[in-house]
């Protein structure tokens, strides 16, 4: 019975679970001087490729404004596993039913933060591979991780919101973000791809609360991508 409860667990956990082609798996049923090699073959390789994808952003942070935007990157998988990507994004906003709703009962303008451009560089990292069988096709996919920095231009009205007396105006405003990805790549051949990516920047800046104070701020963004690899 305990063999058996050991056969089934291995059998019910999903492909994308399992390991690499290099890896050694030691089941606690065999033998002690028996081994198993877990074969898992990578339908769509990624070692020196290039890739290039351009996507359509949904900002997730500013409570005032619908975001979005569009964005453009480009990397190279130096080995299975590890790529150097560089990023170029850039916003439009438009005031929503918050904004406005605020700005009708409070009589005055709500403070806002808007990105404008956001330009990375990523280290990133794809240990998981996978496929899922849907309609009777089966499609493979990566899933990665991404580090890196960015240079975030962007503007506020944080002076204008500080004093009544002033004007609303915006004002242009710099960061040099720590920069945080992860990314679903789902592959319809061996070229084309899309992709689902959750970004997230972190800066420090001011608040109506506390000008000159600095705090950590988010910029969260979800991506849909379609790219080509070659």
């Amino acid at each position: 019975m305990k063999r058996f409860l050991h056969l089934l667990i291995f059998v019910m956990i999903p492909n994308w679970l399992q390991a690499g082609e290099n890896d050694l798996y030691d089941f606690l049923w065999l033998d002690p001087d028996k081994s198993v090699y877990v074969l898992q073959n990578k339908i769509y390789p990624k070692d020196q490729t290039f890739y290039v994808d351009l996507g359509y952003i949904s900002g997730q942070s500013n409570a005032f404004q619908n975001t979005t935007g569009a964005q453009l990157k480009a990397g190279y998988y130096f080995k299975e596993e590890w790529a150097v990507e560089l990023g170029y994004g850039t916003y439009s906003h438009l005031n929503n039913s918050t904004y406005e709703s605020l700005k009708v009962i409070n009589g005055a303008e709500p403070f806002s933060r808007k990105a404008n451009r956001l330009t990375t560089a990523y280290l990133v990292w794809s240990p998981f591979y996978g496929k899922i069988n849907t309609f009777n096709k089966i499609f493979y996919f990566d899933w990665s991780f991404g580090i890196g920095v960015g240079q975030l231009e962007a503007e506020s009205n944080l002076d204008s919101v500080t004093d009544p007396s002033k004007p609303n105006t915006y004002k242009a405003e710099s960061y040099n973000p720590a920069m945080f990805k992860t990314n679903l790549k789902f592959h319809l051949n061996r070229r084309v791809h899309l992709g689902l990516e959750f970004q997230n920047a972190n800066f420090q800046a001011g608040s109506p609360k506390s000008p000159s104070k600095k705090k950590w701020r988010q910029l969260n963004d979800l991506i849909f991508s379609i790219g080509v690899s070659f």
